[in-house]
């Protein structure tokens, strides 16, 4: 038993006086006769004398099982004595004194207490453990093998990209005014333009053939579709584009408006598709 578990037995002992007045003298002793706790002082001889005769008292009980109390009448006083721990506590009351009073305080609050020490006592330092229970410190050293001479990074060349595509300017962006074009012979899909404006778009593309234009509005509206220059070339087809009524139910436009045309221009791989 620890000295701070000797002290709490000590200080709750020391209560008993006031929790019951008719119990005059309680002490808490080892089996070997050493005082615990004690409302009084008490004298070694006295206290072994006492063990050795509950000691006695306690083998002769052996064969009906034990004894767990033992109450002693005496002349207008009550000597009790329970066993509990290896340890005995004594009480010694009046005879008029409360029996359930002495009984809880003696059999449930004190071994109550004594359980609730051998739960919390503090765990033993290191300092105080065996050799074997030591733990075992393993030391880890991590060995990282690096090169005797670091190698430098060759800078890597810039490639330009490689490609059979010629490189063409950006398709010329031209605004016209809306016309709508109609009759029996003219098509759904296709759209005419200033065929002045086709030539030019032939001059700056060389050979390659342009058989689409995007058509858009104003407000984002875009469609690409096919075209065909205008026959001719009057003063009158200049800035204009006629689309047939199909394309301009898709623009969700007509008349009057004005669009922005620009070639489509395919590349290789797209004209083959």
């Amino acid at each position: 038993m620890t000295e701070a578990s000797s002290t709490a037995l000590q200080t709750i002992i020391g209560e008993f006086k006031n929790i019951s007045p008719e119990l005059t003298s309680a002490f808490m002793f080892k089996k070997d006769g050493e005082i615990i706790a004690s409302t009084e002082p008490m004298a070694e001889d006295r206290a072994k004398k006492l063990s050795a005769a509950c000691n006695d008292i306690a083998d002769q009980a052996e064969v009906i099982g034990g004894v767990e109390t033992l109450t002693i009448d005496g002349v207008g006083s009550r000597l009790n004595i329970a066993s509990m721990n290896n340890c005995y506590l004594a009480t010694v009351s009046s005879s008029s004194a409360d029996e359930k009073m002495v009984k809880a305080l003696t059999c449930v609050v004190v071994p109550t207490v004594m359980k609730l020490l051998d739960q919390i006592s503090p765990a033993k330092p290191d300092s105080q453990l065996f050799d074997n229970e030591k733990p075992e410190v393993t030391r880890v050293e991590e060995t990282v093998q690096l090169p005797d001479e670091p190698t430098p990074l060759e800078p890597v060349p810039d490639v330009p990209a490689v490609t059979s595509e010629p490189i063409f300017p950006r398709p010329p962006v031209n605004q016209f005014m809306v016309e709508k074009s109609g009759g029996l012979m003219v098509a759904s899909d296709t759209v005419r333009v200033d065929k002045d404006v086709v030539a030019e778009w032939s001059d700056l593309y060389g050979d390659r053939e342009i058989t689409q234009v995007n058509v858009e509005t104003l407000e984002g509206k875009a469609v690409i579709c096919k075209f065909r220059p205008m026959k001719k070339a009057d003063g009158n087809a200049k800035g204009i584009i006629k689309i047939p009524e199909k394309i301009l139910q898709i623009l969700q436009t007509g008349e009057g408006k004005l669009v922005i045309v620009k070639p489509v221009i395919l590349t290789a791989k797209e004209r083959k598709r």
